[in-house]
């Protein structure tokens, strides 16, 4: 019979093959919010986050701390962490240099932890581009003149300066569907909720509840079957019409459920419209869920297996 230490530490280690620890890149324009966010992702131990501390050639600002808010260094030193490939990622912003130190990073992940990267997107597209497990969250305002009030609110930089960045965030959000979510942070509450529902269902953190995402695909099954019955048998028609005529393959229809290939793009079109400019707790509620579907129905193409999940 197993002891209580040993069942425990069965149970830590079945838990620690539930998810995969990731690179988790929160980015987004200068000003929207991105350390208040991390800051309370932060207190949620069963997240198992980690912060990764920067490199910067800037000054530290009042109240920042040498290797806790970031390691500051000068230029020489920065150009030879470039040269010796010591960062994941690195950029130039308002003057200054921002780099991502690379041991710490893989030092955490292989302990089991998740490591937040909190930083600007020219550095977090090398990143996306370049490394492995990586969870990447583009980090909307919900307006510009939002993030112009938030910037003003520092009252530690320059008008000059303030407009360099807001200059800056009009060539940055274009960008966003580089990133595998885009999250509005409308108020912090909120956008901390959407992005520890993405963390659980990434599987980046273990977890034994049900997410907000799970809830919403079992609705949509129930949405489908009771209101969509018909198109989702003439879908399947269509798609087996074009087997016969020799346009897919045999394997992509053997591959094919109607069903699930509707219920999944219905799923994923909703979950992350309202991620980036919607009310998440509206996932909630089945009559606004199928009254969204109602709209969402007309953009499905019944005519072909591949589906886009963007609006």
């Amino acid at each position: 019979m197993a002891t209580h230490s040993e069942a425990s530490q069965k149970n830590n280690h079945e838990s620690k093959k539930d998810y995969q620890p990731r690179m988790v890149i929160i980015s987004g324009p200068s000003g929207v919010g991105k350390g208040s966010i991390n800051n309370i992702l932060r207190t949620h131990p069963d997240l198992h986050l980690k912060y990764s501390v920067s490199m910067t050639t800037r000054q530290p600002r009042n109240g920042e701390k040498e290797g806790l808010d970031y390691f500051f260094v000068t230029p020489e030193r920065f150009r030879e962490a470039i040269e010796k490939k010591e960062l994941i990622e690195w950029a130039q912003f308002v003057g200054n240099y921002y780099g991502t130190p690379r041991q710490y990073v893989e030092a955490e992940m292989a302990k089991g932890n998740n490591v937040i990267l909190e930083i600007e997107v020219d550095g977090a597209t090398q990143a996306i581009n370049t490394e492995k497990n990586v969870l990447s969250i583009f980090l909307m305002p919900p307006t510009l003149k939002d993030l112009a009030s938030r910037l003003q609110g520092r009252q530690s930089e320059s008008p000059e300066v303030i407009k360099k960045r807001l200059d800056k965030a009009m060539l940055e959000v274009p960008l966003k569907h580089n990133y595998q979510y885009v999250v509005e942070n409308d108020t912090v509450q909120n956008a901390v909720a959407k992005i520890t529902d993405i963390l659980r269902k990434e599987k980046a953190a273990p977890y034994d509840k049900t997410t907000v995402y799970d809830k919403l695909k079992k609705m949509m099954y129930e949405i489908v079957h009771e209101d969509y019955g018909f198109f989702v048998k003439n879908w399947a028609a269509n798609i087996k019409n074009l087997k016969d005529s020799g346009l897919i393959t045999k394997a992509d229809y053997k591959n094919f459920d109607a069903e699930e290939k509707l219920v999944s793009t219905l799923t994923n079109r909703l979950y992350h419209r309202n991620l980036a400019h919607g009310n998440f707790q509206d996932l909630h509620d089945k009559s606004y869920v199928r009254k969204e579907v109602q709209r969402l129905m007309f953009k499905i193409n019944f005519f072909s297996i591949a589906q886009k999940y963007d609006e």
